[in-house]
């Protein structure tokens, strides 16, 4: 009888285990992982990161009500001389278009964007941040 108690519990507790890898492996699924690459002009730089430090609140919050987590923005001067910027978030809602329509329609977003849009430079065929394919996740 006690056998039979313990595989009950261990054929229970191996249940438990797969039902949670298959929630986390859907909750994967729903999250949109984006990363994006700019050119930012190297005048720009101090002012840019002086922008984006900690203490200056700018648009964090508008990007939390966008559904937007996780947000990243790197630096980086390659080869060819020029600075580059790679950002990196994670959408966790559910319509991507709407929320980003939303967030293109905030006023203090908008004032955002006037003051450092004109830092940056995007790379040829682009307006803006150019979004980059994504070819590897781990968690």
């Amino acid at each position: 009888m006690k056998t039979l108690t313990t595989v009950i519990a261990a054929v229970f507790v191996i249940a438990i285990t797969l039902a949670g890898c298959m929630q986390k492996e859907e909750k994967r699924d729903e999250i949109k992982r984006v990363g994006m690459v700019i050119k930012i002009k190297p005048a720009h730089i101090e002012e840019y990161k002086a922008l984006h430090t900690d203490s200056n609140p700018g648009v964090r919050d508008l990007l939390v009500k966008a559904n937007m987590r996780n947000f990243s923005i790197f630096l980086h001067k390659l080869d060819d001389g020029n600075y580059y910027e790679f950002g990196y978030y994670e959408y966790t809602g559910n319509d991507f278009e709407a929320d980003m329509e939303k967030l293109a329609k905030e006023d203090r977003n908008i004032e955002w964007l006037k003051v450092c849009d004109p830092m940056q430079i995007p790379l040829d065929g682009y307006d803006g941040w150019a979004e980059m394919e994504q070819v590897y996740y781990n968690e």
